[in-house]
């Protein structure tokens, strides 16, 4: 498969998360030993999630965080020694977590769907019922580009008000460009921190649909494409000159 993106040398991706969530008849509880053995030896710690919780796609929490809906259940997340990736199952949901650095979307596609082949037999989904991407920015800020619109532009999802703030700023719109389908775009700052001495930007976008369709790879690897195929517009759209320099590791 190969990426129509391109893949920044310099990228500011902190998280990618991806969840598929499903239906199924199967009254059985989820088979441990099963599961320890496709995903044990990439992702060895292993720790049960009691009364899960799950949002749009699991990952850091949100700045503004949308009611959640009912629990899932006792889930199982696998992970790996440094805990920058992680694998979490339950009987109605998949959720795939990449916290390293990124290195395109045809390998982080790669990943899920070998994972997700590996985990379908004994997680037997009926149906598709929701499959939800996110991708989570954070921005260096700099003593020659501090402010906001230094690094962004005003689109559709972004509005002008917040890209004038000298001080603190958090926006977060929420759209559904289409039937089934939902937008959320957060922008907003972040302290100052040892790695970062004058603080982020950070540029989450989630994406997700809740059409019901069957649970095939060439189905979800369709939806897929589609669902990052709006990130990346949303992404590209309000990137500037100074936000494109640096993920390309060059100055203006």
């Amino acid at each position: 498969m190969k990426d129509q993106h391109p893949t920044y040398p310099n990228p500011t991706i902190a998280q990618v998360a991806c969840e598929i969530a499903f239906a199924t008849t199967n009254d059985e509880d989820l088979n441990l030993s099963a599961l320890l053995n496709v995903l044990g030896k990439d992702f060895p710690s292993l720790k049960p999630v009691q009364n899960l919780q799950l949002q749009i796609v699991l990952g850091g929490p949100p700045p503004v965080t949308p009611a959640a809906p009912a629990a899932a259940g006792v889930a199982f997340r696998f992970a790996t020694k440094n805990d920058k990736k992680s694998v979490l199952v339950s009987k109605t949901n998949f959720v795939f977590q990449w916290n390293e650095s990124y290195s395109g979307w045809a390998v982080f596609k790669d990943n899920l769907m070998s994972l997700w082949a590996s985990c379908a037999p004994h997680l037997q989904p009926g149906i598709i019922s929701k499959l939800g991407l996110r991708y989570t920015n954070r921005i260096p800020r700099s003593e020659e580009f501090p402010d906001v619109k230094d690094w962004i532009k005003a689109t559709a999802d972004i509005p002008q008000a917040l890209l004038l703030s000298k001080d603190h700023f958090l926006g977060r719109i929420e759209s559904s460009p289409l039937e089934a389908n939902l937008r959320l775009v957060t922008l907003g700052l972040e302290p100052e921190s040892p790695d970062l001495p004058y603080g982020s930007i950070l540029f989450d976008i989630d994406r997700l649909t809740i059409e019901q369709f069957e649970p095939s790879n060439d189905a979800i690897s369709e939806k897929l494409e589609f669902v990052h195929e709006d990130i990346w517009t949303a992404f590209d759209s309000a990137s500037t000159d100074t936000l494109k320099s640096h993920l390309a590791g060059s100055s203006k």
